[in-house]
């Protein structure tokens, strides 16, 4: 497990997915955007929705809670993607609602408990206006989605 102090991560991006905050680096965020339709891919696993077009580059869509072990919910027109990158390039991650850019204390940052579900996948948790924030390992997050993609280019030679 990642040592918390190696954290040095200073200004996120905030997103609610049901009624927790989570935080993407902000280095890693690309854009935010309002959901577009996409190309569905049948079978794909691990939350993979589909395809989108951005400026000439197909990017994966992700759905974001399937991704933090939540239950799926409708999108709707309101519906935001974060398009982040990835390991393996840019990837939309479909979220309830972005929340803000925040500039978080890395000194205050504690680890993920080790019983937490996510917690290899959680950077560090902050306390920030009462709430807790937990800062998500982007590389982590998609490492399974990395591996279906992987599968999915395999089959189509």
């Amino acid at each position: 497990m990642m040592s918390v102090a190696a954290i040095e991560i200073s200004t996120v991006v905030t997103f609610h997915a049901d009624a927790q905050v989570y935080a993407l680096p902000v280095d890693r965020v690309r854009e935010i955007q309002q959901i577009v339709a996409f190309a569905e891919v049948p079978d794909a696993g691990d939350g993979i929705c589909g395809m989108i077009d951005v400026r000439g580059e197909i990017v994966p869509v992700v759905d974001g809670r399937t991704l933090l072990g939540l239950p799926p919910a409708a999108y709707t027109v309101d519906t935001p993607m974060i398009v982040m990158l990835g390991p393996e390039g840019p990837v939309a991650l479909v979220v309830d609602e972005v929340d803000a850019i925040l500039d978080l204390s890395v000194d205050l940052a504690e680890p993920a408990p080790t019983l937490h579900p996510l917690a290899s996948k959680i950077l560090g948790v902050h306390h920030q206006e009462g709430r807790l924030v937990s800062v998500l390992d982007v590389d982590a997050l998609l490492a399974d989605v990395g591996k279906n993609l992987a599968k999915m280019g395999e089959s189509g030679d």
